[in-house]
């Protein structure tokens, strides 16, 4: 019996032009009045998250957002964290050095801000300046090393040119770090053993359901762990192969067709 939904938001939950599409909302719905807890799981930021939250009707008491990868686990009512799994200070700066010597754009996400480091005109679009940070050099950042540091990301649109940073990123980081990949622009540097699956485990304990009780949604690399150790998982049609094979089912619809409602359906509400 399903206990827990836990959804990817970008690709998945989200259409490609970041609404929610009606039968998603529906679906969650429903589940809620089941009283099956309900749960975002995504790589975004605290920040990036409160709208998404609403829209879904989850700022309630005793629930939780998975964000960062894993990296941390948000209460949905106080926005506080009440957990972390931080990279160390002096790893997100030898990252970031390392960046700025290649060339290539890249952000630092703490519990608070987003700080952008942007190289050529990869940077637009409209930017809350309380949340984004526009910086040139980590040092110049005024006590980023009492913020909690919770992933480094690098942008670039050509995967396989990120999959080839691999190896110098883990290096740098002494080999204790998590790398994944979103939206196929990004490659998502976490501390190791930061995934989604192991914050869900620890939602789960705190619920005191298991894993097999948990339907997992998502699209991506970063989605790969909670898909293969959830007691029900579902790819959305536009997902990577990896996903689908990974997954006990893959939907019909995409994400710009409701596919997370598509799974609700299936698993939980038997339409």
């Amino acid at each position: 019996m399903i206990k827990l939904i836990a959804t990817d938001c970008d690709e998945t939950l989200l259409s490609n032009d970041k609404t929610i599409h009606p039968r998603n909302i529906e679906a969650i719905k429903k589940a809620q009045q089941m009283g099956i807890i309900i749960t975002t799981a995504t790589g975004r930021g605290p920040y990036q998250l409160f709208d998404i939250l609403e829209q879904i009707d989850n700022v309630k008491e005793d629930r939780f957002s998975v964000l960062c990868n894993g990296g941390i686990i948000m209460d949905n009512v106080t926005k506080k964290i009440v957990h972390s799994s931080p990279i160390h200070y002096k790893k997100a700066v030898e990252v970031a050095n390392y960046c700025r010597e290649i060339g290539v754009h890249f952000q630092i996400y703490t519990d608070k801000h987003c700080y952008i480091f942007a190289n050529g005109n990869e940077v637009s679009g409209n930017y809350d300046k309380n949340v984004y940070k526009f910086v040139q050099n980590v040092e110049d950042i005024e006590d980023l090393d009492k913020e909690i540091i919770i992933k480094v990301i690098i942008k670039n649109s050509n995967l396989n040119y990120l999959m080839s940073l691999e190896e110098d990123i883990a290096r740098i980081c002494d080999w204790d770090v998590a790398i994944s990949y979103s939206s196929d622009t990004f490659m998502e540097i976490n501390k190791k053993n930061v995934n989604k699956a192991k914050a869900l485990e620890i939602l789960c304990d705190h619920y005191k359901i298991k894993m097999e009780n948990v339907l997992t949604i998502g699209d991506n690399y970063n989605d790969k762990e909670m898909l293969e150790e959830a007691g029900y998982s579902a790819a959305v049609q536009n997902a990577h192969l990896l996903l689908k094979d990974i997954a006990k089912y893959t939907t019909k619809a995409t994400n710009d067709q409701g596919a997370v409602g598509e799974a609700i359906e299936k698993f939980v509400l038997n339409q």
